[in-house]
């Protein structure tokens, strides 16, 4: 059996800047790195302006996200976006293609704990975000 030491990491990623994030991401979205990419693990708190959101995209190992504050939705491909809320956690399976992001009228932020790599899909353009959640709104009331 091969034994490896434990890491603590305290706080965040020692030097580490917050970024916004472009290209992959519509609105103001910025992460800030909480450890730098280990054993295939990417660990990031990640703050979401409102209607700021991910582009579609799935992940080689899987995704957790942990709401650490406000309101937002996640969306796998083909299914309507569910509302996530502080204290709510998110498991995406392996390859499922799928987007997260904030709430109309409010901020999100999350922990994202990544697993192996990212492809980046397309865009989720406005009237499909607007429309997805319009629909999910009149569905949860």
């Amino acid at each position: 059996m091969t034994t490896q030491d434990m890491v603590v990491l305290h706080a965040r990623t020692p030097g580490a800047k917050a970024q916004t994030r472009d290209g992959t991401f519509t609105g103001t979205v910025w992460g800030d790195p909480l450890m730098p990419a280990r054993d295939n693990v990417l660990m990031n708190t990640v703050y979401f302006s409102p209607c700021s959101r991910t582009y579609w995209h799935r992940h080689e190992g899987g995704q957790m996200l942990h709401v650490t504050s406000g309101e937002g939705w996640v969306c796998q491909r083909g299914s309507a976006p569910v509302k996530i809320q502080q204290g709510d956690t998110v498991w995406t399976p392996p390859g499922t293609e799928h987007w997260h992001g904030s709430d109309n009228e409010s901020f999100l932020v999350h922990l994202a704990f990544s697993i192996g790599t990212t492809e980046w899909l397309e865009e989720v353009q406005a009237p499909e975000f607007d429309a997805l959640v319009e629909a999910a709104h009149k569905g949860a009331k």
